[in-house]
């Protein structure tokens, strides 16, 4: 019974990182792709919200209706921040806890906006809504980004 708990914790650490691989060489090649700087960002833990903010941000403006309430919004760097002021405020009481889930929804919401973004424009029109629904599960978004670019020409 005691080697049982370190062998599942292996594999649990072996997911986590198979899902991060998977998930940074998606938004790699999605970078690449859209021909944004230092798209080896996506592979950095932290640096990572920032290039799925880079995408982001060079897809909105191709969803006027989206567009018209965020273009004035940087998601570069609006998520990196976000992540950073959770770590602050769970310390500040009461008010704290509510603003930490607020903060979770909004980066929540805005990761799938992106994948919404990415699967409207390279993903067949009739796909869009059901793969933007199914990327809510952690390995199964990144693997349909790869399937939808797996004909594409990277720079």
């Amino acid at each position: 019974m005691f080697f049982i708990w370190p062998a599942a914790h292996l594999m649990v650490n072996m997911l986590s990182l198979a899902i991060f691989l998977v998930n940074g060489y998606a938004f790699y090649k999605l970078a690449t792709l859209r021909g944004l700087p230092n798209a080896w960002f996506a592979f950095v833990p932290f640096f990572g919200l920032y290039m799925t903010g880079m995408i982001g941000d060079s897809m909105k403006y191709n969803h006027y209706k989206i567009n018209q309430y965020i273009r004035d919004i940087p998601l570069a760097f609006a998520m990196p921040i976000a992540a950073l002021s959770t770590n602050i405020l769970v310390y500040v009481p009461l008010i704290g806890p509510i603003a930490v889930w607020a903060i979770n929804v909004l980066l929540w919401a805005a990761g799938v906006m992106i994948y919404y973004f990415t699967f409207s424009m390279y993903a067949e029109r009739n796909m869009v809504i059901p793969f933007t629904l199914l990327s809510i599960i952690p390995i199964v978004g990144p693997c349909l980004i790869l399937y939808c670019l797996k004909d594409r020409r990277m720079y």
